[in-house]
């Protein structure tokens, strides 16, 4: 189908001369004038390639983009528009885009209409108004934006917030569980992009500041559909591998983005990965305004990939000037303390027994012989003195022996008082028990029985002592003064025992 040719008066809005109204991007007040006859309907589009003599001359990039700056200004001169904020950048000027679901434009708001107002943040959804203009110069079409009115969260900042109060709640950010760095690690495994920026950055650093470190590279999808499966499955493996590897860390990172680019660094999975790596973990992505879910989960976080590297490796010349200075100090110990044990050495050396041993070991022996001819004189008179002592002790032992044993007169008394004591007190206590066995056999049942009384007693043996121990007919024994009765009961009585018996 041929193009019809482009025309610019009506990309003005018409030819002035014929008063015609048509808008190209949607009409202005009045409607596009209709065909009244055939003769004056525009001509039909027909299929096939176009014709030389129907197509427009060539022009220029600089009348090209003056044909689209001209098509721009039929927009209304200020416009307002609905959308999410993303990729925010101050730097005097606010530069940032505007998307919805299908669409995104740039935008642009010079300082002086950015003056008195705080700048939005990414996520944000906000009605700006504005214009839209075309810079010829860098064939760049923007929005002009002259106030931005907040409206609430973006869909993806919506999300963002609801998934960190869902990780926090389950304490995937508490700082108790995030484990300190090595201090001097062997081997770094590093999770990004094929490569990109952030991996040349962090080969760099490495190289610069410790490159005797092992580094391993797991490349994978750091956006789009599957990103956030693959860093997750990544991490996993690294972890399950790491002491195979040899590996002390990971470091987790790419360049920035949009809050769409870095999107699969919010997901879920990653967070459960690196909850779970029982390997440190050192996340890096995006800027450092950035502040994503593994970010927060992972034990350090890191503004960019350079300082990732610098937070996981030691300065080689930081430790080299650490190992010279240990080694200064050290070298100052030693010779100090050479010094003070050759000064000790010498003190030793002026000591008159190493001077001259022979004198001070024979004023020894001499002195141990004064000393040992003392000692045997001393236990000869102690000894004399002991035997002395044993002579009186024996003679005053022996006195006090035959101070304390009696004549045998005395013997003789004692003897006759002591006998005539016991055979008293035999009398008495033969005396005391006859007594006894009388008043013992006045109660016995002997007695009782020589008094006229019986013991009745069941087949058992055992004595009847009321009537309802035995029962009619049993079979009983009666006990009196010269024998046993045998008896049957016939009936049973109760009442005064002493009663005489009714006829």
């Amino acid at each position: 189908m041929a193009r019809r040719p482009f025309d610019p008066k009506q990309a003005r809005g018409g030819d002035p001369a014929s008063g015609g109204q048509f808008d190209l991007f949607g009409g202005g007040p009045d409607s596009p004038p209709e065909a009244t006859s055939p003769a004056e309907a525009p001509p039909p589009l027909d299929d096939g390639p176009p014709r030389r003599d129907r197509e427009p001359p060539p022009i220029s990039v600089s009348q090209l983009g003056e044909l689209i700056g001209s098509a721009l200004s039929a927009l209304p001169a200020r416009l307002r528009v609905i959308g999410e904020v993303g990729r925010v950048s101050v730097n005097r000027h606010l530069y940032f885009n505007l998307k919805d679901e299908s669409a995104e434009i740039a935008c642009v708001m010079w300082a002086s209409s950015l003056r008195g107002q705080s700048p939005p943040r990414e996520g944000d959804q906000v009605e700006l108004r504005g214009q839209v203009v075309h810079f010829a110069g860098r064939g760049r079409t923007q929005l002009q934006v002259y106030s931005i009115n907040p409206i609430g969260l973006g869909a993806l900042e919506a999300r963002l917030r609801a998934m960190k109060e869902k990780l926090r709640g389950l304490g995937y950010f508490e700082e108790s569980r995030k484990r300190p760095l090595p201090a001097h690690p062997k081997a770094i495994a590093i999770v990004t992009g094929r490569g990109s920026a952030a991996l040349a950055d962090c080969l760099r650093t490495a190289r610069d500041r410790m490159p005797s470190v092992k580094i391993v590279v797991v490349p994978v999808k750091v956006q789009g559909e599957g990103a956030a499966e693959e860093v997750a499955r990544a991490i996993t493996a690294l972890d399950a591998a790491g002491e195979r590897l040899g590996l002390d860390a990971i470091c987790v990172t790419r360049g920035g983005g949009s809050l769409e680019d870095l999107w699969a660094f919010n997901e879920q999975i990653v967070a459960d990965a690196v909850f779970h790596c029982r390997t440190p973990v050192v996340a890096a992505i995006g800027h450092e305004i950035d502040t994503l879910v593994v970010e927060l989960v992972a034990d350090l976080r890191a503004s960019t990939p350079t300082q990732a590297m610098m937070r996981l490796l030691p300065d080689r010349e930081t430790l080299r000037g650490a190992v010279a200075k240990d080694a200064r100090r050290l070298q100052i110990t030693l010779k100090s303390r050479l010094s003070e044990e050759r000064s000790r050495l010498k003190a030793i050396a002026r000591h008159p027994f190493l001077r001259r041993p022979g004198e001070r070991i024979a004023e020894t022996r001499e002195r141990l012989s004064i000393l040992l001819r003392d000692l045997k004189r001393s236990l000869l008179v102690r000894l004399e003195r002991d035997r002395g002592d044993d002579g009186h002790r024996r003679q005053r032992i022996e006195r006090a022996i035959r101070s304390r044993l009696p004549d045998r007169e005395d013997h003789r008394a004692m003897a006759t008082r002591l006998a005539r004591g016991v055979r008293g007190r035999l009398e008495v206590a033969r005396v005391s028990l006859a007594g006894s066995g009388g008043r013992l056999r006045s109660i016995g049942p002997a007695a009782v029985l020589a008094r006229g009384y019986a013991i009745l007693r069941d087949g058992s043996g055992r004595i009847v002592r009321a009537i309802a121990d035995a029962e009619a007919g049993d079979e009983v024994s009666i006990a009196v003064r010269d024998g046993t009765i045998a008896a049957r009961v016939e009936s049973r009585r109760g009442g005064d025992p002493l009663e005489p018996p009714r006829a």
